[in-house]
């Protein structure tokens, strides 16, 4: 569980700030950012290290420095510091779809290798559509040398599996002094360097701190699947890419962190999902391979999709082509009717749990740890709502058991945020959230997306993510019913926009 942030920081671990006064919350800022008093005495044009006043560190003319947050008076501030420093050119981003943009990992797929102009990447974990870790794993995953600093409101034990995963190269926990930022900048650069006749040097710190957590890593052996990848992270779990010594089957493993066996909700949770995995077989349902215990750790064994998750493939591409949101729409809704057809309710369908196969097109549900029979959805703690709150049914926000209904809506919720590119509704709290949920009615999803039949307008909102779940479709099998027919209009060009299918294939413009 992470650790509550003090009342005066908010979820970057920067103070609150007031917006009203621009020089107000560039001081606060700075003086959360940098923890040595002196320091706040300095412009950023003096902030050099001891030792460095004749000698500044200076890249390539050439080269640069990105620094990735989302907080523009601290971007600005780190900016200058850096370049007061010496570090030469810096350049920086709001956001991960920027960030991305800058080292040239987007459009994916384009061919395009990762710009090589860039020296280091200054990474705040915190970003508004997506975080750092995720960003670290991509630039990682493009086979490519760039130094990774990830800084973050919490500390090096609470997010220890993370920054193994994403494979970062240095931490520094937030409020950290200036100099601490220069050193750590310094000593990367200056270990790029040698990386090539080093390549000891070159190991993540993290990587033997994980080695004294006893925490699976690349090359171990677990009852007979060889871990080759980390994947993923979960709050209590880690996902990894293995190999089966016997078959040599691709195959992914789950398995529950040691810090979280002692907690008997986490644990039974686990076992929820396994069991539920382990009865259902579908296409369109990750299948379930194998179980076990590893050095007390509990595990299953899942099919491997050569793929990434929806919210990533937003993130990662920006668009959905239309004619491969019909058939995700599809394929889940198929994949929900099983599990309504077994008397199981998902209670969490999200983008994050719908894992896409790129290269087949196909989409397969996943996650089912809070997934329940409808007979045991009392066994639920009274007052404990479950699931994603944008996705979520506004019953469910008073505290209602979750429903082939309440499943419905969250589908709706999603296939409306996959297509739209935003979910129906956001707000800065959870009573905001529901309020919107309950009362307001999100925009027609196509006076957003150009090119789209009211026929997904009408399934998607106006059923849906109907207010009172009476007026949702009675079953997801109805769901199914009315895709099959808006998929088979489009072929026959019988939709109210028959053009559709001109448009079909092509990115949202």
């Amino acid at each position: 569980m992470s650790k509550e942030l003090p009342a005066d920081k908010d979820r970057r671990g920067y103070l609150k700030t007031s917006k009203e006064s621009s020089l107000l919350e560039t001081e606060v800022m700075r003086q959360a950012l940098f923890k040595n008093a002196d320091e706040l005495d300095m412009e950023p044009s003096d902030t050099v290290l001891p030792g460095l006043e004749t000698q500044k560190i200076r890249l390539n003319e050439e080269k640069s420095i990105l620094v990735v947050d989302d907080e523009s008076s601290i971007l600005k501030f780190i900016e200058r510091s850096l370049v007061g420093a010496g570090f030469g050119n810096i350049k920086t981003a709001s956001n991960g779809r920027n960030a991305l943009k800058a080292l040239g990992l987007i459009p994916q797929g384009s061919g395009k290798a990762v710009d090589s102009n860039v020296e280091l990447v200054v990474l705040d974990v915190i970003l508004p559509d997506t975080n750092g870790f995720e960003i670290c794993k991509q630039i990682k995953h493009s086979n490519c040398d760039i130094p990774v600093i990830l800084i973050s409101g919490h500390d090096i034990e609470e997010i220890q599996n993370k920054l193994i995963e994403c494979g970062a190269d240095d931490f520094l926990e937030k409020p950290f002094s200036i100099a601490e930022l220069f050193t750590r900048v310094k000593l990367l650069m200056n270990r790029k360097k040698k990386i090539h006749h080093d390549a000891g040097l070159a190991k993540p710190i993290m990587l033997k701190f994980s080695m004294n957590h006893n925490i699976p890593f690349i090359g171990d052996n677990i009852n007979g699947y060889i871990i080759m990848d980390p994947l993923g992270w979960g709050k209590n779990s880690l996902v990894y890419k293995v190999i089966d010594t016997d078959t040599k089957k691709i195959f992914s493993l789950k398995m529950l962190s040691r810090s979280s066996i002692e907690n008997k909700d986490t644990v039974e949770r686990f076992r929820n999902e396994v069991e539920i995995m382990s009865k259902i077989r579908h296409p369109n349902i990750v299948e379930f391979i194998d179980s076990g215990m590893h050095n007390s750790c509990p595990y299953f064994v899942m099919e491997h999709v050569e793929g990434v998750d929806l919210e990533e493939y937003l993130v990662t591409r920006g668009k959905i082509s239309l004619s491969s949101f019909g058939h995700i729409a599809y394929d889940i809704a198929s994949a929900i009717s099983e599990l309504h057809r077994n008397k199981i309710c998902h209670r969490d369908i999200k983008l994050k749990n719908i894992l896409y196969d790129t290269r087949s097109g196909e989409a397969k549900l996943s996650d089912f740890g809070i997934a329940k029979r409808p007979e045991s959805l009392a066994t639920t703690q009274d007052g404990f709502i479950v699931g994603t709150p944008i996705y979520l049914a506004p019953e469910i926000f008073l505290g209602e058991h979750s429903t082939v209904q309440s499943d419905i809506y969250s589908y709706g919720a999603t296939l409306y945020h996959l297509i739209t590119g935003s979910p129906p509704f956001v707000a800065e709290s959870s009573v905001e959230l529901f309020r919107k949920h309950k009362l307001k009615k999100p925009p027609p999803i196509n006076s957003i997306r150009a090119g789209l039949p009211e026929e997904w307008n009408m399934l998607i909102v106006k059923k849906c993510l109907a207010k009172d779940p009476l007026d949702r479709p009675a079953s997801m099998q109805d769901v199914q019913l009315e895709i099959e027919k808006i998929l088979t209009d489009l072929e026959k060009g019988t939709t109210t926009k028959g053009k559709f299918m001109k448009l079909a294939g092509k990115l949202w413009r």
